[in-house]
């Protein structure tokens, strides 16, 4: 009987210690340890995660796309290597937060899930970017049933086809679009929506920016769809050019992405390479301002120039010598026997600052081409006041457009006293824009959708955009030479007054009525 009541006693207290423990649970529970979370920091966060070819696929994936493209050149086996596999799962980080706000907000009464559907819809369409960037990589991938574990689902998730991600993109897109472009009501009563202002970095929570970037983003979808279901794109398109939401038409709406003072997109320095001489030449011939945004200047200026002519004084460097297609440029005088720069012959500075490489295979080895590579490694070396250094005169493709916190060292004379930019800026990132918009329209009425304006219009505009939003973001990024030139000789490289007007003038860039060739098929 004792023992009955022992246990019966020790149970009795056991129940008051644990009402206890969690009384003292109650009252010391960790400050950091968040039950409720906040649904507009839960928006943040999935802002600030969406960073589209972060780490893995910007440092190994990178170099090869911009090969692919031709946008960078390759001289080797590069040119057709596949990437480096970096990993499938860039939508994940994005879409797990999407889904917990969307747990937050369905565990809140009518009137609370009501006041945040701007919310909810706005999440949509960082999913989207995402998912279509993972596709276009890897093809099918987890999505329908990702991340939803937590909430019940399956933990060994099925692989969506690319025609059932579409699909679904193209559904919450179009939800998303109908939520954000009209009053949400309850019960008939029209629901103020909670706004994020500065929690949303890019639009402000504005519903109808967030309206036109869903609604464009189903155009990044349509192209991708020309070659499987035409129709399909095209109607697609005729959805987007009519859509009462409206299209990211003007630079004032384009998804400009900056984290904050602090975030320099630091990427671990990678080498995507040189441009490509095509490339190149092309904007060049053309005087197209963003081959200035994209590429860098090369290391010819008007000091190492005149360093050159220097050591062919002094007869220092005998086997150096000016890469022929930048001696053509240089106008000079002899002054007692010693060349003397005068001035950059047409079309002048900034341009005869750019050039390629050729992409056509193993060219480092053909003798043609040893003006742009230097077999040997004497031809752009030269040693001078006791110092000797290296010259690069092609153009690296423009790396502090990506990463804010790069040194760049200005090119001078062998022992020149070293000058730099070491000016950490903010990064910022031009995702989505007018100006690709308006490509896309162009392209896909010129295939046959029925859209409002002809393609040449669509054409124009897009380039507009895309030279203005460019030289912006150039701007925002401070790259070396936009504002401020190093030599006396050389010109600072912002969008300059009726650079745009000429460019739009070229032929190049005038549609020719012939609807094969504007759309390069041949």
């Amino acid at each position: 009987m004792k023992i009955k009541y022992i246990l019966g006693t020790a149970l009795l207290g056991a129940m008051g210690l644990s009402s206890c423990m969690k009384e003292f649970a109650e009252v010391n529970t960790d400050p950091s340890v968040i039950g409720t979370p906040d649904v507009r920091y839960l928006f943040t966060k999935e802002l600030t995660d969406f960073i589209p070819s972060d780490y893995w696929q910007w440092f190994y994936d990178f170099t090869y796309m911009s090969q692919w493209g031709q946008v960078t050149a390759s001289n080797a086996y590069l040119l057709n290597s596949p990437a480096k596999c970096s990993g499938n799962g860039n939508v994940g980080r994005v879409l797990k937060i999407a889904l917990e706000i969307e747990n937050q907000i369905n565990q809140k009464d009518e009137l609370g899930k009501a006041s945040y559907q701007h919310i909810k819809a706005m999440t949509t369409p960082l999913v989207v970017f995402m998912g279509i960037e993972d596709t276009d990589m890897y093809g099918s991938m987890p999505f329908s049933e990702a991340y939803r574990a937590r909430y019940g689902g399956t933990l060994t998730p099925k692989y969506d086809t690319q025609e059932e991600l579409f699909n679904d993109f193209l559904a919450q897109l179009d939800n998303s679009i109908q939520i954000l472009s009209n009053p949400v009501t309850l019960n008939g009563t029209i629901v103020n929506q909670v706004t994020l202002g500065n929690q949303d970095f890019v639009y402000k929570g504005d519903a109808k920016k967030w309206a036109k970037f869903c609604n464009s983003l189903k155009l990044k979808i349509a192209v991708r769809l020309l070659n499987i279901n035409k129709e399909k794109a095209l109607k697609i398109a005729e959805e987007v050019a009519n859509s009462p939401a409206g299209m990211i038409t003007s630079i004032d709406d384009d998804f400009v992405y900056n984290q904050g003072s602090e975030w320099f997109h630091s990427q671990e320095d990678p080498s995507p390479g040189y441009g490509n001489r095509t490339l190149i030449n092309f904007m060049v011939d053309n005087k197209d301002p963003r081959v200035r945004f994209f590429f860098e200047k090369n290391q010819f200026n008007s000091k190492v120039i005149q360093a050159f002519f220097d050591a062919e004084a002094q007869n220092t460097s005998p086997d150096a010598k000016i890469p022929s297609f930048i001696a053509d440029k240089v106008d000079y005088e002899v002054v007692n026997g010693r060349k003397i720069f005068k001035g950059w012959k047409a079309p002048g500075e900034p341009w005869v600052r750019y050039h390629g490489l050729p992409i056509t295979i193993d060219a480092s080895k053909d003798k043609q081409w040893e003006d742009y590579f230097d077999p040997t490694g004497k031809l752009h070396k030269i040693y001078l006041n006791d110092n000797d250094k290296t010259y690069t005169p092609v153009s690296y493709m423009q790396m502090e457009m990506y990463e804010g916190n790069r040194d760049y060292t200005y090119p001078d004379a062998p022992g020149a006293s070293v000058v730099q930019d070491k000016e950490d800026m903010p990064f910022y990132g031009l995702y989505f824009s007018a100006g690709e918009v308006n490509l896309y329209l162009a392209e896909l009425k010129l295939i046959g959708a029925n859209l409002p304006k002809s393609a040449q219009e669509y054409l124009t505009e897009g380039i507009k955009c895309s030279v203005t939003a460019w030289d912006k973001v150039a701007g925002l990024n401070h790259i070396p030479y936009y504002d401020s030139a190093f030599d006396p000789n050389e010109a600072t490289i912002e969008l300059k007054a009726g650079e745009l007007e000429h460019l739009l003038e070229q032929p190049a860039y005038q549609l020719t009525g012939d609807r094969k060739q504007d759309l390069g098929v041949t």
